[in-house]
């Protein structure tokens, strides 16, 4: 867990880049159990937000806080309820496409935490329907080299699966489960 803990916070990649870029970890262990242990629960965090199998909810809801609340907001471009049939991905997110995920800055009443990176954006899912509030860190968040959140909707944008767009525990997946918010501190 101290390996996990360490080894995926960006301040030790970055403190120890070249040492890594040679397959190479210096892992410091500490003197003191109480940091050891802390460490250690830092740990059991990364380890259920990395496992594709874990419920990573719990995790992301003690890590997020009533913060999680305004991140991803299902909105629509003209005011009013978004049903399950308006949630078809036919903005390209697929292979090298761009995607629909627009910059701004965050309103007044958005959570926002700098760590999230200097501005959030709305996340188009197609020409009317949105997520508001992603923050750029977020939406740039890559694991194994893969954008997670735009290879997420990639695969299931509507040419991939005509006639078959979000469901609603698809969004709610996207939105509080493995994939969703990733805590990029």
């Amino acid at each position: 867990m101290l390996t996990l803990a360490l080894g995926h916070s960006p301040q030790f990649e970055s403190n120890h880049q070249d040492s890594l870029a040679q397959d190479w970890l210096h892992l410091p262990i500490p003197k003191d159990r109480a940091l050891f242990a802390e460490i250690e629960r830092l740990g059991e965090t990364v380890a259920a937000l990395l496992d594709p199998l874990a419920d990573a909810a719990k995790s992301l809801r003690s890590l997020l806080g009533t913060a999680r609340r305004s991140l991803a907001a299902v909105r629509a471009k003209e005011a009013g309820v978004v049903r399950e049939g308006d949630l078809s991905v036919t903005i390209s997110y697929y292979g090298a496409a761009q995607g629909g995920w627009r910059a701004r800055a965050p309103r007044e009443s958005e959570s926002f935490e700098p760590t999230w990176g200097v501005s959030t954006g709305d996340l188009w899912l197609n020409d009317s329907v949105f997520l508001a509030n992603v923050p750029e860190r977020v939406w740039r968040y890559e694991l194994g080299g893969y954008p997670v959140i735009k290879k997420w909707l990639g695969y299931r944008d509507d040419r991939r699966r005509p006639g078959r767009g979000l469901s609603l525990a698809e969004l709610d997946h996207l939105r509080e489960g493995d994939y969703a918010l990733l805590d990029t501190k």
